[in-house]
């Protein structure tokens, strides 16, 4: 461009998103799992200094809200490719809604104060609390359900304001039902994901036509 060569590259950065050459988004995810660990060690240092009722508020601020940025762009991977995103919420769950007092009772009892039998430290001792109801008991989305919610919401906004008009022209709306799609071929992308998203859940929403 203008006598200046670009050089190839295997990723690049744009808006905050790692954008390789294969469109995997797995060079993103990485890099986003390190911000994740590294927001989970700042709220374990703070937790405790913080009342309870404020958590909450504290882990979409720091946490959520690096997960939810684009998701509906890069969130449309394999699950096996969120799996590692995954573990790092249910990590930082863990941290701000778990048992630590539980947890940390297991290692303040020595050997010799145990039951016969449970000397022993095994599989159950370090076994880690489970996350699924610490997820229900604070109304909280995994990774995979705040890429259904965007990608929905946002298909939402498409619809209604006709624009963007280069994503707009890409929806395929039904004849026979206009509350439903006609979706492209399969693939991770937005164009193809949202609205078949949208398939899945327009009866559970019942959200009426749209226009």
């Amino acid at each position: 461009i203008k006598g200046k060569i670009i050089n190839a590259v295997n990723d690049t950065k744009f808006l905050g998103v790692t954008i390789d050459n294969e469109l995997s988004w797995k060079p993103h995810i990485l890099k986003l799992n390190k911000k994740l660990k590294s927001a989970c060690g700042r709220l374990y240092r703070i937790a405790n200094c913080l009342p309870n009722q404020l958590h909450k508020q504290i882990y979409h601020s720091l946490f959520e809200s690096h997960l939810n940025y684009a998701i509906s762009v890069w969130g449309g991977v394999a699950l096996s490719n969120l799996d590692s995103v995954f573990r790092t919420q249910k990590k930082c769950l863990r941290i701000m809604f778990g048992d630590t007092e539980a947890f940390l009772e297991k290692f303040r009892t020595c050997v010799r104060a145990r039951e016969h039998g449970a000397q022993k430290l095994d599989k159950e001792f370090y076994s880690r609390e489970t996350s699924k109801p610490l997820f229900k008991k604070q109304d909280l989305l995994t990774v995979q359900n705040l890429y259904h919610l965007h990608c929905i919401m946002e298909l939402v906004k498409i619809i209604k304001q006709e624009e963007p008009v280069s994503l707009y022209q890409t929806l395929n709306r039904s004849k026979r039902n206009t509350n439903r799609f006609i979706t492209p071929v399969p693939s991770k992308n937005f164009t193809y994901r949202a609205p078949w998203l949208w398939n899945c859940f327009t009866q559970i929403l019942d959200l009426g036509k749209f226009g």
